[in-house]
């Protein structure tokens, strides 16, 4: 799968039905890395929802085979 704007779209659009995607401007998230930010996206909550996960998955795989031909395993 091509990853190109339409593929971000459509997964900007599958996270915001799911509600993995917060914004707090005014109050920011603390990141696990101890940067603040505006925004949190709870990757975790999509592995709940099969059609998210599985576009997610679909699109990942094929941006890691597009640029790394040779590829085995991705776990």
């Amino acid at each position: 799968m091509i990853c190109n704007k339409d593929t971000a779209k459509k997964t900007a659009k599958l996270l915001l039905e799911i509600n993995t995607i917060k914004l707090q401007p005014n109050n920011n998230f603390t990141c696990y890395s101890g940067w603040f930010a505006p925004i949190y996206c709870g990757n975790r909550i999509s592995l709940s929802y099969p059609k998210a996960s599985h576009f997610i998955k679909k699109v990942s795989v094929g941006k890691v085979q597009g640029n790394y031909i040779d590829v085995e395993v991705i776990a």
